[in-house]
């Protein structure tokens, strides 16, 4: 008899710097059941037995072809395949690792581990994260309106979690209470564990928020917006003071002039790699805020399309003399401002 040592790893979050890596740590027990796989394979997950039989042993090496595979797939920016991964090796290491088997039985699996058979395999394992990752995205929910509260259990009651806007990605696990279903929260993120809360499912529409905003500022976009047109405007007749934008990006960009109440005063439509000048800015200080994207929608007063949202680190004055301010929105050697991200969300609510 020999002793099966076929140990496998799971994948443990780190954080070094600021950068994610990955380390591999024994594992000791499952969280997983299993069944019996493709019988037509001549393979069987193994039972409680200390000796594995043939087809047991198959499964056993064949199982841990498909795990290489399926880790060298793995986005390991994404926490919930990490966690499956884990779970399956896991599973592997409870009815494989430590186990005796038969010299002649092992013999007979090597030689039908050929290079072919391996790399299948492997594929197997790869497909896998595929699947899943597929049928998460059918599951995957969006809020539709308003602000969704999510919370510890299906009770109006019960703790508060978080809230989530407009727009704002969850994904369903298929477990429902009444008017309430469970959901991933927050979204997965790295080194960070999943965790569930409940909402009301009224609030919730099928498909990803970006994609449903999409539709939604489409549906209501009227005529595009042209280079250097104003959209909101709160104009002094009689100032000749200006406001210049510089857009060197390859996208458009919708810029604003927000008074300290975080009101636009004025927003202005920049056409990618264009210059765009308005006069008669009223007195006044003013931070400078833009957003680039495409498919720009009136209805939305925003891009249908997003792409980045940012805001001047410093404001600019007008007073009673005439000022003429002019801001590059790319990057300039002898530039002296700085733009720092913001959430497009709080840019679309300006």
């Amino acid at each position: 008899m020999k002793t099966l040592p076929l140990a496998r790893n799971i994948i443990t979050w780190s954080v070094v710097a600021g950068v994610m890596v990955i380390t591999a740590v024994g594992v000791a027990e499952s969280r997983a059941s299993t069944g019996n796989l493709d019988a037509d394979s001549g393979e069987i997950t193994p039972d409680g037995d200390e000796q594995l039989t043939q087809n047991e042993l198959r499964w056993c090496v064949f199982e841990s072809a498909r795990l290489d595979g399926e880790r060298e797939a793995l986005d390991t920016r994404k926490i919930w395949e990490i966690e499956s991964y884990n779970v399956r090796s896991q599973t592997y290491q409870k009815h494989c690792s430590d186990k005796t088997y038969r010299e002649r039985d092992k013999a007979t699996v090597d030689d039908e581990m050929t290079s072919a058979k391996r790399l299948a395999l492997r594929q197997q394992g790869a497909g896998r994260v595929t699947a899943a990752r597929t049928e998460r995205e059918e599951r995957r929910v969006h809020v539709k309106e308003h602000v969704a509260r999510i919370l510890a259990a299906p009770d109006h009651a019960a703790a508060e979690r978080g809230r989530l806007a407009q727009w704002g990605d969850l994904v369903a696990t298929g477990n429902a209470q009444g008017p309430w279903r469970e959901v991933e929260w927050p979204a997965a993120s790295p080194g960070q564990p999943l965790t569930f809360g409940w909402v009301l499912g009224g609030l919730l529409g099928p498909g990803s928020g970006p994609e449903a905003r999409y539709a939604y500022c489409e549906q209501r976009a009227g005529g595009r917006a042209n280079h250097n047109e104003v959209v909101r405007r709160e104009i002094d007749l009689h100032t000749i003071s200006a406001f210049s934008v510089e857009n060197g990006l390859k996208d458009s960009a919708y810029v604003k002039l927000v008074r300290e109440n975080d009101q636009a005063v004025v927003s202005m439509f920049v056409a990618a790699e264009q210059t765009a000048t308005l006069r008669g800015i009223p007195s006044g200080s003013y931070e400078i805020v833009f957003a680039t994207g495409s498919d720009f929608s009136r209805g939305c007063d925003s891009f249908s399309q997003r792409g980045a949202a940012q805001r001047f680190s410093e404001s600019i004055d007008y007073g009673h003399r005439a000022v003429v301010w002019t801001v590059s929105l790319h990057s300039v050697s002898d530039g002296n401002a700085q733009a720092n991200s913001i959430s497009y969300d709080d840019f679309d609510r300006l």
